[in-house]
C-alpha cells in the first residue's frame, strides 16, 4: 500500500474519530446535533474496518496515541508539530519513509499539501 493511501486512510479515521467523538458531547445535543443509534453503529462498523486497511504496526500506534491524546497525528507546518507546537529536528524533516512520529509527544506526522 502506498504511502498516500496509508496517509488518506489516517486522516479519514482520525476525522471519523473526531466526529464519533462529538456525537456524545453535550453541546452538540443542546443545539439539535443528532444521530440515531444505528448511524453512529455504521460509523463504528466505518471506522473499524478503515482500521483494519493501515498496516498493523501503525494502527496499534494509533490506538495507543488515540487513548493517551484527543487526537492521534498532527500536521507539521514550517517544520513545527502542530500537536504539541514543538520544533521538529531537520533529520525528522528530511525523512519521507516509513510511519515518521514526533520526538516530543509522539503523534503520527503529516505534512500538509500546499
Amino acid at each position: 500500500m502506498s504511502s498516500e493511501i496509508v496517509e488518506m486512510h489516517l486522516k479519514l479515521l482520525f476525522d471519523l474519530d473526531n466526529l464519533l467523538n462529538d456525537i456524545d458531547e453535550p453541546k452538540y445535543k443542546k443545539i439539535g446535533f443528532k444521530v440515531e443509534q444505528e448511524e453512529k453503529q455504521s460509523l463504528i462498523r466505518t471506522r473499524n474496518a478503515l482500521l483494519k486497511k493501515l498496516p498493523r504496526d501503525m494502527a496499534d500506534v494509533y490506538e495507543r496515541l488515540k487513548e493517551r491524546y484527543q487526537r492521534a497525528i498532527a500536521p507539521v507546518d514550517k517544520g513545527f508539530c502542530f500537536g504539541c507546537f514543538q520544533r521538529l529536528p531537520t533529520e525528522l524533516l528530511t525523512q519521507t519513509k516509513g510511519m515518521i512520529t514526533c520526538p516530543n509527544c509522539g503523534r503520527i506526522l503529516y505534512w500538509r499539501k500546499k
